[in-house]
């Protein structure tokens, strides 16, 4: 019993995350690429995601935090690329 509990939390949870962010930025670039060019979309959503790799605490979240900052952006017609 005790394998299986620890196998269990041997997850690369960072695999996760990657699929997570790639199904966000296609779904991103599906839902607005009638408003703006998929290679803007992309090429923004690729520096927000860096800009909160660089910064984040706890990595689990940046998937949420991407995924809403890219949503407030192209909302706002802001997808100038983060310093």
């Amino acid at each position: 019993m005790t394998n299986k509990t620890t196998k269990t939390n041997d997850i690369d949870f960072s695999i996760i995350r990657e699929r997570a962010l790639r199904n966000i930025r296609e779904d991103l670039i599906t839902e607005w690429s009638s408003v703006y060019p998929s290679e803007l979309i992309e090429e923004s959503f690729e520096a927000v995601k860096a800009q909160h790799k660089d910064r984040a605490n706890i990595e689990d979240f940046i998937p949420v935090l991407v995924e809403a900052e890219m949503k407030e952006r192209l909302r706002s017609r802001d997808l100038d690329v983060p310093a």
